[in-house]
Formats: structure tokens, sequence, C-alpha cells
């Protein structure tokens, strides 16, 4: 990796221990952006309209795009993803894919109350970081059509904060460009007051003993994922993780499951990479 690289990696792990968030401009070129976005159309004419206020009523929402787009599954290891991963849920044994969805917001819609996306672990105040997501500008991130509005320095606060729009300030960035955030930040999606729908490629992920936010073994099963990279299969899921989690059947490896044709070691514990 270039020198390049490494300072943006290290400016980027500390923004995210001072402020809980970054915007990392042009991390992939415009036109992968407008590959994924044609590769999941078909797919987002039958995503789900939000149900309540904090879903949004005039939000839509298209999950499983590891599977439906090839190009997303080509950056979903993309080298930023791995170092702030590392940097961030390095303390814990394994960290690993959580979750992807394709979020449009679309105009008119109201901005999302503020939340930490860590409360889906029933609330619990951690005093460590849980999860590292982000999100893909698909198009332009503005404060007009709805760019995530984000609290700053809030992932050093606890679960009961009341914070306002005045506590926050729009995450503006250009397509193609890779937004990061702490579970533990205060964020939501902001209000879309132009006349266009506003795409972005939201990613989870987490410490490796915490459950997956989707079923990955549902959406990317392994009768349909023998040809993936043993990298992308091992950080979606099909791997061993925190200490003697994960395994598969008699102690065996879970990517047999994908490759029964080849030998894995047995056994449950966890082997970290050397």
């Amino acid at each position: 990796m270039s020198m390049s690289h490494n300072l943006v990696e290290t400016k980027l792990l500390d923004a995210l221990n001072e402020a809980g968030c970054c915007v990392v401009e042009g991390a992939a070129p415009a036109r992968t952006m407008d590959r994924i976005a044609s590769e999941l159309a078909e797919y987002a004419s039958r995503g789900t309209i939000g149900a309540s206020d904090f879903e949004g009523r005039l939000t839509r929402r298209t999950g499983s795009p590891l599977p439906r787009s090839t190009t997303f599954r080509s950056i979903a290891t993309h080298p930023l993803v791995m170092a702030a991963g590392e940097g961030v849920l390095g303390h814990a044994s394994t960290w690993r894919f959580s979750a992807a969805e394709f979020i449009e917001i679309g105009p008119g819609e109201s901005a999302q109350r503020l939340h930490r996306d860590q409360w889906k672990y029933d609330m619990v105040d951690f005093d460590f970081e849980v999860e590292l997501n982000g999100m893909w500008a698909i198009t332009d991130f503005t404060e007009e059509n709805g760019a995530t509005r984000v609290a700053p320095g809030s992932h050093r606060l606890t679960n009961r904060e009341t914070l306002s729009h005045s506590d926050t300030v729009a995450a503006e960035m250009n397509k193609g460009s890779l937004f990061f955030y702490t579970g533990s930040l205060y964020h939501g999606g902001g209000a879309n007051q132009s006349e266009k729908w506003r795409a972005g490629l939201s990613l989870q992920h987490a410490v490796g003993w915490l459950t997956q936010s989707t079923n990955q073994f549902l959406e990317c099963p392994p009768a349909e994922v023998a040809d993936w990279p043993d990298d992308l299969l091992r950080f979606i899921g099909y791997a061993k993780t925190g200490n003697g989690l994960g395994y598969w059947r008699d102690s065996e490896d879970p990517l047999s499951a994908v490759h029964p044709e080849r030998d894995f070691d047995r056994g449950w514990a966890t082997k970290r990479p050397t």
C-alpha cells in the first residue's frame, strides 16, 4: 500500500477515535456507484417502504446487495473498510460483516430520529466499540437532499443522552465517497428537501461474538457462493469467530459447507491470522 493510502488510513482512524465519524472523499470511482445502482435497480423497484416514522414513510430499503450486486462484492472488503474495522474493532478476537442495505430517501422525507446503531443490542452501554458502520454515497449527499446527520463526539456519551438537530451536522459528500461512523455515534437520516432521491449503500460491521444484523447464511447460502473469494466468504461469516463460536457440525470449519471437496482443519477454537 502506498504512503498516501497509509496517510489516509492514519487520518481516518484518528478521526474515528476523536469524532466517531469520518468522510473519505473519492474512495471509489463514481462509475462504480453507478454500476451498483444499476445492478440493484430491478430489486429496488420491489424494495420496502418504511412503515413507521423512524423507518421513513418516503424511504425505500433494498436488502441482500452482496448476492445481488457483483460490483458491491468487489468493494465489500475495500482496504479502507478493512483498515477502519481493524482500527475500531480489532480489540476483539474477530470482527466481521454484519449487514448491508441500499437506502433511498425520497423527496419530502422528514429527518430521522437521532439514534445509535448499537441500540439493536438491547440498549447496552458498552465500554468499547462493538460496531463500525458506514455508507457508500451512491449519489451525492447534500444537506438539502437528506445527507446523514451526525453529532461528532457523541460516541463518548451514554445511551441516556437527548440530542437535537442543532447538535448535528450534515455528512455531505460526493458520489463515490465513503462515510464511516461507530455504532455508538448519535446520527440519523436527514430531511430530503430536494426533488431527487438520495441513494446510499449502508454498511454494518460488528465484533464476531454479536449476532449479525441480517442472516448471511440465508442471503448467501453455500450452493450460491462457491465461486466467491475465500476472504469474502470468511468476512461474511463462513468462519469461526469469537472464542469457539461458529463452528459447524463435527467441529468443522464452516467454509467446508461451501467447499466439501477441500480439506480444512477441525476444532472449535478460533485461529487468528498471523
